[in-house]
């Protein structure tokens, strides 16, 4: 067996290992009392759709019709956890890790060899994936970890982050590369050539890309009269709150169901990248000097 071979049968008992430890969190949430906010499309779910909801949030890991694999759903909110939830949690993230591990593994062991024989192996890999189930697996939904809190905190403030980028650093050079890649028949990327040519090979360049919205949750715990201890944590699911039988859930903001418009957060006057592309078709922007 193919050392692939050997990396898919972990992939495969991984996930399985997985798939198990999901289902013994979803019974435990199935079993929970404890309070549950989730917001719905026109305002708050009803209580009585609120757990069912709640736990097709967190086993919601396949591809669903003609979903873009890029895209997942995503879904904030707060779930009131007894102990014997949040020690499943806890077991199922480290299964998680495991998963991501074993297909990580896999990736490098395909990036070195670029040939036939490679695309072959890959169909089978892809056959075999199939048959165990995991043809429509979405793995960024398996990665995340259910979010959860060690105490309850005392105020929790739901928000909308808008702002978030990825740059990537890259010289002149390797933007004329790409240049020369598209069409240059095209009047607008010879354009963009002529901007480009006069500029040192070495001159360093930023691409910049910007992130999906996402919803951040402040969470923060009194300390005395006057300090407060704070962690801010992104929320694609919601969060485990510890909660003892008569307890309530955090003070918590209700948020729109998509984010604002406008972008909330001012450009920064010291940012050290020209807000305006100097390369509009590959998002490139000029270093300030």
């Amino acid at each position: 067996m193919s050392i692939s071979g050997f990396i898919v049968n972990d992939i495969i008992d991984a996930f399985e290992q997985m798939k198990e430890s999901l289902c013994c969190f979803d019974k435990q949430l199935a079993l929970c009392r404890l309070p549950i906010s989730l917001p719905g499309e026109t305002g708050l779910i009803r209580a009585a759709d609120k757990q069912r909801h709640a736990r097709l949030i967190f086993t919601d890991i396949w591809h669903s019709g003609h979903q873009d694999g890029r895209r997942t759903h995503s879904c904030f909110g707060l779930v009131g956890a007894n102990p014997d939830l949040l020690a499943a949690a806890e077991q199922l993230n480290g299964y998680k890790d495991q998963f991501r591990i074993c297909i990580g593994q896999l990736k490098k062991s395909e990036l070195p060899e670029i040939s036939q024989k490679l695309h072959q192996r890959s169909q089978v890999i892809a056959a075999r994936m199939n048959q165990a189930g995991l043809g429509r697996l979405h793995l960024k939904q398996c990665y995340r970890h259910i979010p959860l809190v060690e105490t309850k905190p005392d105020n929790i403030r739901f928000s909308w982050y808008s702002s978030g980028r990825s740059i990537r650093k890259l010289t002149a050079h390797d933007a004329m590369e790409m240049l020369l890649k598209l069409d240059i028949s095209q009047t607008h990327i010879n354009r963009q050539i002529e901007k480009l040519s006069p500029l040192d090979k070495n001159t360093p360049l930023a691409q910049i890309q910007k992130q999906v919205p996402v919803i951040r949750a402040n969470i923060a715990w009194k300390i005395d009269a006057t300090h407060w201890q704070r962690i801010a944590k992104n929320c694609p699911l919601p969060i485990l709150i510890p909660l003892g039988d008569d307890d309530q859930l955090p003070v918590h903001n209700n948020l729109a169901a998509t984010p604002p418009a406008q972008r909330s957060r001012a450009l920064r006057s010291d940012s050290v990248i020209d807000p305006e592309p100097f390369l509009p078709t590959l998002r490139i922007h000029l270093y300030r000097k």
